[in-house]
This record gives C-alpha cells, sequence and structure tokens, in this order.
C-alpha cells in the first residue's frame, strides 16, 4: 500500500487538474459477485446432526453446494481533495446455496424422502473511507477502509415426506473490510472502476456462527459537477 500512495504523490504533480475538478459528491451503483469462506462438509455435518440428535438416520445423503452468490451495492460519498473521499450506502453480499436430499430412516415409522436447503446470506449499510492515488490522467488505484453493519442470517427449509419445515436464524453485527481497486476517468464526472473487497468475521459467532467473505465488483460513480 505504501508504494502505491508514493507513486500517486508523484503522479499528483502531473494530473491536478482532474483530481481538483472531480471533487463533490458522488453517487454510485455495483454489482459482483461474493464469497463466503464456510466449506461444504461444515453444511453436511449441520444437516446430518440435526436427524441424528433426533432419532433419525439419513441413507445415502447427497449434497451440493454453492458458496457464491451475486452481490451489489449502492453508494454515496464525498470527495474532499484530490483522491480522499468519505463514503457510505447499502451491500448485499448475495447468498451462499447449500441444498442435500436423502432418504431418512426413523425407527419403527419406515424411510422417508427428504431435503434440506441452507441459504446464508448478508446484508446491510456500510461506511468507509477512499483513499486513491491518480496513474496517468485518466486510471487511477485506490483502497477502502470501512465498517460493514450486516444483518447475517440462516435461511434453513426442510421436507421429510409430507412435512414441510422452514426455520430463519439472523444476528445483527460490526464487521470490518478493507479492499482495493483500478479506477477508470470517462469523463471528470463518469467513472468506472473494478474493487475487491474482503470482510472479515462476518456474522456472530454464537447466532449465525462469523466468517469473512469476499467480493469482486465492477462499478460505477457519477460526481455532480461544482
Amino acid at each position: 500500500m505504501n508504494r502505491w500512495l508514493i507513486a500517486g504523490s508523484l503522479a499528483l504533480v502531473s494530473t491536478t487538474a482532474l483530481a481538483d475538478q472531480s471533487n463533490g459528491f458522488y453517487m454510485g451503483l455495483g454489482g459482483g459477485n461474493a464469497r463466503y469462506d464456510v466449506s461444504k462438509s461444515a453444511f453436511d455435518a449441520i444437516s446430518i446432526s440435526a436427524f441424528l440428535d433426533n432419532g433419525a438416520i439419513p441413507v445415502n445423503p447427497t449434497s451440493s453446494f454453492d458458496d457464491s452468490g451475486t452481490a451489489w451495492s449502492l453508494i454515496a460519498g464525498y470527495r474532499f481533495a484530490s483522491f480522499i473521499a468519505v463514503e457510505g450506502g447499502y451491500l448485499d453480499l448475495g447468498s451462499a446455496e447449500y441444498r442435500n436430499s436423502s432418504n431418512v430412516l426413523i425407527p419403527g415409522l419406515g424411510t422417508f424422502p427428504s431435503t434440506v436447503g441452507i441459504d446464508l446470506s448478508s446484508k446491510g449499510p456500510f461506511a468507509a473511507a477512499r483513499l486513491g492515488a491518480p496513474l496517468g490522467a485518466k486510471f487511477d488505484v485506490h483502497t477502502h477502509l470501512g465498517a460493514f453493519f450486516s444483518r447475517t442470517e440462516f435461511d434453513i427449509g426442510l421436507t421429510l415426506g409430507t412435512f414441510n419445515g422452514n426455520e430463519k436464524v439472523s444476528s445483527n453485527s460490526l464487521d470490518l473490510f478493507a479492499g482495493v481497486g483500478l479506477g477508470y476517468h470517462f469523463t471528470d464526472e463518469l467513472a468506472a472502476s473494478v474493487d475487491y473487497l474482503r470482510f472479515k468475521d462476518v456474522g456472530e459467532e454464537n447466532e449465525t456462527g462469523e466468517g469473512d467473505v469476499t467480493s469482486f465488483r465492477i462499478g460505477l460513480t457519477y460526481t455532480f459537477p461544482r
């Protein structure tokens, strides 16, 4: 990070005009994907334990897991000078999806087809500082450091024979995140960026559990003329 800031300060000499013209309020939106740091085996254990703890025995279970979901964000910010800004908005990290199917043996009653579905998601407002440095007249590199006020949810669905059940477990937490990105300025007002963000310990350990989430996004911002 230090090398980027040093290089940016040198480049700033030749791009002062660009930096000055892009100061002020801006709004933006972004979309991409988010990947939850959790394994399929962890969900397998949850699924199997739920049956065994209630005296039922899963037979030949099969499962699938997609650890990434579609993420999107809405952003509003203010750029004070050159490439220093604060921003906030709303962020949805999409959902990871687990599915399990098996025949379940209930002693004394028989064997019944069963499916288990678990969706893990996190969303909420955020606030961040954005620091950057120009790379020539059109490009910039930037970093984010902020707080994510997340609501994390486990949505658990179960079918067993003719029975259908659903339960949702949720938690609210304050999670830190950091990121790095590359921006391109089409005009003084309109810019695009590609960003990598990492969210630390999303969720609440004693309720939903917690884990890291990484996200790649492509965004557009519009700076209002002064």
